[in-house]
């Protein structure tokens, strides 16, 4: 969230928004998940998982700024927090390698519909390394 701050006026939702949509928002949602064993060494184990962003913007200019921020933002994976006692007191236990990521423009003609918003859905495929205790 730290990469955000710049944005404080952004609500960010765990999961597809089902309820009144707030823009700018950035939804994020799991998808499949596998998990496989390691070979011994210095981590455990780790799972593959795909995720979905959708970023809603009020004008196309907005939805492509937050988009191409979180984009460009995932290049170098995401760390993985214990946050059990807390974020400022939270352990590394890992971190999410991304293998793969596309962003894909949803359009919509404006001849035919008046927008209420504009929509972007990132999907990355994230690797789960779990590092050794």
């Amino acid at each position: 969230m730290d990469k955000f701050t710049a944005y404080p006026f952004v609500k960010i939702v765990d999961g597809f928004p089902i309820e009144d949509l707030t823009i700018p928002s950035i939804s994020i949602e799991q998808d499949e998940l596998e998990n496989y064993p390691l070979q011994l060494g210095d981590r455990k184990g780790g799972s593959i998982r795909t995720w979905h962003i959708d970023v809603f913007g009020k004008n196309k200019s907005q939805r492509d700024e937050l988009a191409y921020k979180v984009y460009n933002d995932l290049k170098d994976g995401i760390v993985v927090y214990d946050i059990v006692n807390g974020i400022p007191t939270s352990t590394k236990i890992g971190h999410l390698d991304i293998e793969y990521r596309k962003i894909y423009i949803v359009r919509i003609d404006p001849e035919l519909v008046s927008p209420l918003y504009y929509r972007a859905t990132i999907t990355i495929l994230a690797e789960n390394v779990i590092l050794e205790d």
